[in-house]
């Protein structure tokens, strides 16, 4: 008979893999803002350039 195999999660989520594996990286990526103004305008920056990023992927201009 053979023996079934469980895989072992050793972590929960992407983020303990992050932080164990690539501690600098990422540092770099969690911002801690308290203001709710710049909260807003940091994801809107982001999301701003993941559309312009997504529209040179299809090789259309804004």
């Amino acid at each position: 008979m053979k023996k079934i195999r469980a895989k072992v999660q050793e972590y929960h989520s992407m983020k303990e893999y992050e932080e164990r594996f690539y501690p600098e990286s990422y540092k770099k990526q969690s911002l801690e803002v308290s203001d709710p103004n710049e909260i807003g305008a940091i994801l809107a920056e982001e999301m701003l350039n993941k559309f312009k990023h997504l529209m040179r992927k299809q090789k259309l201009c804004i």
